[in-house]
């Protein structure tokens, strides 16, 4: 399901997921205040162990607990008061909710939902971690792979390597520059029904968060509807297959599209070997032979 959250204009519903100390109470953000104070209902782990915090911060809201023994039964509960209009908090008796702890699960169901709402990470960390909590992706396992080199046969080179667990979330950073290239080339080699998801801005007034199939978010990337600003971080989900036919034979219809549209045979195959990370001279003589 194709979805573009704009977190702080939508106006919409907010689930605060909000990572908790996890050993001195004083490690709490005054934003993490706010929220839990903006949020009329705060989902628990252990309602024990959060009403120490709770206290701390002279918090006083409904406290229900969400764990890994009740997470299925609570998805109707947390979409009806969604449907409320009504802010939610999230949190874990220590550290980020949905990392190893529950949480994950629920955010996964109601973001396939109908229900309308935006997920706020607080207190959560390096961005990568912000953006994979606001993918509603739910795995056992991540990996962050940090900036990748300008070579963009690195990608589908990383993805084989960490391809050996089906149940791997992965995460990495992209630059303004090279977004919409990486999304294409991502969308030559994996299946473009898989879902994936790019956050930009993170906690700023501009964040965003744009999420759906790789082929989805490869149009809207490349549409004049596409912001390109800020830094982005890109999530993808658990379970991708990487395509086991040559690139170079998908690219050649690409470049007949290209042609088709008006542009020059040079020009095209330049297009599509910059898009796809493919060898210029390479795909030239491959075109040639079709």
């Amino acid at each position: 399901m194709f979805k573009i959250q704009k977190t702080f204009k939508d106006n919409l519903p907010i689930i605060y997921v909000v990572g908790t100390p996890i050993g001195n109470m004083a490690d709490f953000s005054n934003r993490a205040v706010e929220c839990l104070n903006d949020a009329e209902i705060i989902y628990c782990e252990d309602t024990r162990t959060s009403n120490v915090l709770l206290k701390k911060y002279n918090i006083s809201k409904p406290l229900r607990s969400l764990h890994k023994f009740n997470e299925n039964e609570k998805i109707d509960e947390l979409e009806s008061v969604l449907k409320q209009n009504r802010n939610i908090a999230l949190i874990s008796d220590a550290g980020v909710p949905l990392i190893s702890d529950p949480g994950a699960r629920i955010l996964n169901e109601l973001s396939n939902k109908e229900v309308q709402f935006s997920i706020c990470p607080v207190n959560c960390g390096p961005a990568y971690i912000h953006a994979m909590v606001m993918s509603g992706f739910e795995a056992k396992e991540n990996i962050f792979l940090g900036f990748l080199d300008k070579k963009p046969n690195q990608l589908k080179e990383k993805l084989s390597l960490y391809k050996k667990s089906d149940d791997l979330i992965v995460t990495f950073y992209e630059s303004v520059h090279r977004i919409v290239n990486t999304l294409n080339v991502l969308g030559s080699f994996i299946d473009k029904k898989h879902n994936i998801a790019i956050v930009r801005e993170i906690t700023k007034l501009n964040e965003e968060v744009i999420k759906g199939t790789i082929q989805e978010v490869k149009e809207f990337v490349n549409s004049p509807d596409f912001v390109e600003k800020g830094e982005f971080v890109v999530v993808l989900d658990k379970n991708y297959n990487l395509e086991e036919k040559e690139a170079e034979f998908d690219a050649i219809e690409e470049i007949e599209e290209l042609i088709s549209q008006g542009t020059s045979k040079k020009e095209a195959i330049k297009v599509v070997a910059k898009n796809r990370g493919l060898n210029k001279a390479e795909l030239y003589k491959k075109f040639h032979k079709f």
